[in-house]
């Protein structure tokens, strides 16, 4: 066994170890608006759900490990506390992929990656058309862990409006896990897949 003190390592270091050890991750597709309206599209592994009443999930915009600038997505948030938390599947996930290039402020990245936008019912930043599943969110709080390179910013959002495909139930209504073929984030460049699932009852 390998033993490392985290305050030794790089911050480089630490996100690449816990990024292969903290995984599968699922993913996040984060669609936002600035204060102009311009949209911004963009993916992200430190995401999860953290509560059903209220309806809470949280994902987690670092600053750049290289040269500590923050991402499109915060600053967009900051000015216009609403988005939508479009998940991923495998059929789009190439596309999703193209969304987390840096591209330059204002530049459309549904039309960079060819993702469709469709319009949300409560909240002002468009879907993805693609999505099986899209929540539309109000953020609650912002609460940064840090002022460094790699640091996180928790996004606190209240889902308000959740989308479903048709394709995730069956014909009585209820959800089937395994219609949904969605896709992780592991370490470097490595996602999965979920298609090898197994159920387990909880004990009583």
């Amino acid at each position: 066994m390998k033993s490392f003190k985290a305050s030794e390592l790089s911050v480089a270091q630490v996100h690449n170890y816990l990024q292969h050890a903290v995984a599968p991750r699922p993913i996040a597709l984060v669609s936002t608006i600035d204060r102009d309206g311009k949209v911004n599209l963009s993916p992200f592994s430190f995401f999860n759900l953290f509560s059903a009443n209220p309806p809470v999930v949280i994902f987690s915009p670092s600053r750049r490990v290289r040269d500590n600038t923050t991402k499109h997505t915060l600053d967009n948030l900051y000015e216009v506390r609403e988005c939508v938390v479009n998940m991923v599947d495998y059929a789009m996930v190439t596309k999703v992929n193209q969304t987390s290039a840096e591209y330059a402020k204002g530049i459309n990245e549904f039309n960079e990656a060819g993702l469709t936008p469709v319009p949300s019912v409560v909240v002002r930043p468009p879907r993805v058309a693609e999505s099986p599943v899209q929540l539309e969110c109000r953020v609650k709080h912002i609460m940064p862990l840090g002022t460094g390179p790699g640091a996180g910013n928790l996004v606190i959002a209240e889902v308000e409006q959740l989308h479903f495909n048709e394709k995730l139930f069956d014909d009585d209504g209820k959800v089937v896990q395994q219609n949904f073929d969605l896709v992780a984030r592991m370490g470097a460049d490595w996602y999965c897949r979920t298609t090898d699932l197994f159920e387990l009852k909880k004990p009583i």
